[in-house]
């Protein structure tokens, strides 16, 4: 069994491939932790672009928000700057979202938030059982 590469990404930095790409915007260190317990057992290559505590490159934030597979963002961990732009981030399909604040109604304008990685655990799974097939009909 080979597991696969995971490719980690700063700003000013990106990564054009075909692998699975997912934004963490301002992971505290329990969503890093949780993120990396997921990533452990993981067979496919990923990209893991990190927009981290010291980070305020608004523009790159954008820009790899549309490129990315999945964005996850902290809420709670969000500095000033980059609560600015959770609204807009937050009306993308593809972004989800963790917070504690039950007062602020994020979910007016996402569905998506989360308070696990375990449903990125069945996508990635759900991917496998997709390459199998394909294998399969070959």
């Amino acid at each position: 069994m080979t597991l696969g590469k995971i490719n980690l990404i700063t700003p000013p930095d990106k990564l054009y491939n075909s692998n699975i790409s997912y934004l963490l915007v301002k992971p505290s260190t329990k969503v890093k932790v949780q993120f990396q317990n997921m990533l452990t057992d993981l067979k496919e290559d990923v990209n893991v672009y990190v927009y981290d505590d010291n980070e305020n490159d608004i523009d790159w934030l954008l820009g790899v928000a549309q490129i990315v597979d999945f964005v996850i963002i902290d809420i709670d961990n969000c500095d000033q700057l980059t609560k600015l732009f959770v609204a807009l981030l937050l009306t993308q399909s593809n972004t989800h979202y963790i917070t504690t604040d039950e007062i602020t109604p994020y979910k007016l304008i996402s569905r998506n938030r989360i308070f696990n990685f375990d449903w990125i655990q069945e996508v990635l799974n759900s991917t496998d059982d997709d390459d199998k097939n394909e294998d399969h009909d070959e």
